[in-house]
This record gives structure tokens, C-alpha cells and sequence, in this order.
């Protein structure tokens, strides 16, 4: 009986995961051309119809969300809800900040939401509130250090709204890895690409991809990072 339950555990969780990889790009697709652009611009051509092919990456998404699944399970079958609807929404906004340098506030707002599932594995509620506090001032902290550095923008507050959502998920501890996982993931990419020739100092890359990662990476991973966290 054990052994059919864990079978049925496992048919669900990647059946789950499968249709959530599945509506990634068909979601993607579809989402308003507003969203992809600020509330002042009006979209370009390229934001209209099919933004991400199918092939290869409706097969990457469904076995990179099937095995997300499956990982989330191995923590709680309670969690897998939340976490993976948290991530499946950290891919958008990773995806739409990469391609058109935007992080729509929908998403966002989604995933402020999705923080109400955390909350029986956080510490108490206090935690995603001051995550949220650190993860959005430290966001605003770097931009205004960057602006004042460079003597312009460096950092938009689409960034700052993610980190706070992310905070309200992930909590003061989390918040705290997932922001180092993002700026030093984002500095090696940069500087490969600098090294590489592909990138110039003057240029510009969006950290909503790397923060997304860094968050994805934290809700499949807490205890592991946690325990390499407290190392130091």
C-alpha cells in the first residue's frame, strides 16, 4: 500500500510539474504586450506574437519544472504548492526581464501571494516582513549607490519590487542568500562576458534573471544553502 501511495505521490508531483513547464511559454506568449514594457511606453512589434519557440524549450521547461516538483515534495508535499507556483512565476519574470529588461508588477504581486503558503515553514511572519524590508532596501541602497557612482541609472525599481516579494517568500534568512546568490552570479556572467568580448563596461544587463535563480535556487535548496551559509 506504501509502495502505491509514493508511485501516485510521484505520478502527481510530476504530472504537476509537467503541465506547470507546459504553460510557461504558453503563458509567456499570451501575456498583454503591456506588461513587457514601462506604463509610459507603448510595445514594440517584437513584443507581439510568439516571443519564446516551443522547440527546444517546451521540453526543457517541462523536465526543469518536473524535477522541480519532485524536489519540492522531498521537503513537504504542503510546500510543493506554494513553490512551485513561486518559482513557475520567478521563470516569467526571469524570462521578461532578459528579453525586454522588464519585471511586470502582475508577477510580482503573484508572487507577494504565493508568501502566504510560506508561512507554517518560516520562523514566524516577522521573518517575511523583514525580509521584505531587507530585500527592497538593499535594492534601493545599491541603486542609489550605483547612480551616484556612475552619475546615472543603474538599477531600476522593478528590482526592488522583486526583492521585496522575494523577502516576503524566502524570509530574512533567505533574503539575505538569495542577494548574494544574484550579485555574485550576475558579476561572474558579466565579467565572462567582458573577458569574452560579447559585453562592454558601458553596457547594461538586467538582474531580475539572476534574482530569480538566486530565489528558485533557495526554495529548492534552503537547507543545503543554509548549512553552507552558516559555514561562514
Amino acid at each position: 500500500m506504501e509502495t502505491i501511495l509514493i508511485i501516485f505521490k510521484v505520478i502527481i508531483t510530476v504530472g504537476g510539474g509537467a503541465c506547470a513547464g507546459t504553460l510557461t511559454i504558453y503563458v509567456f506568449n499570451r501575456i498583454p504586450a503591456k506588461w513587457l514594457c514601462d506604463y509610459n511606453e507603448e510595445p514594440s512589434r517584437e513584443m507581439w506574437g510568439v516571443r519564446i519557440s516551443t522547440r527546444p524549450w517546451g521540453a526543457v521547461f517541462v523536465l526543469v519544472f518536473a524535477a522541480a516538483a519532485l524536489k519540492l515534495t522531498e521537503i513537504s508535499l504542503l510546500y510543493s504548492i506554494p513553490g512551485l507556483a513561486a518559482i513557475w512565476l520567478l521563470t516569467q519574470i526571469g524570462i521578461a526581464d532578459w528579453k525586454y529588461m522588464i519585471i511586470p508588477d502582475q508577477f510580482v504581486v503573484a508572487l507577494a501571494v504565493t508568501a502566504f503558503g510560506f508561512i507554517p515553514f518560516q520562523n514566524s511572519f516577522w521573518s517575511q516582513l523583514l525580509g521584505a524590508l531587507a530585500g527592497g532596501g538593499s535594492m534601493l541602497l545599491i541603486g542609489a549607490l550605483g547612480n551616484f557612482i556612475f552619475r546615472k541609472e543603474t538599477l531600476g525599481f522593478g528590482d526592488v519590487k522583486l526583492m521585496s516579494a522575494v523577502g516576503l517568500v524566502c524570509g530574512l534568512q533567505g533574503t539575505a542568500i538569495v542577494f548574494i546568490l544574484a550579485i555574485f552570479s550576475s558579476a561572474l556572467v558579466f565579467a565572462a562576458g567582458l573577458i569574452s568580448g560579447k559585453l562592454k563596461g558601458s553596457d547594461q544587463r538586467p538582474l531580475g534573471p539572476f534574482i530569480a535563480i538566486g530565489a528558485s535556487a533557495y526554495l529548492l535548496f534552503s537547507q543545503e544553502l543554509e548549512v553552507f551559509a552558516a559555514l561562514f
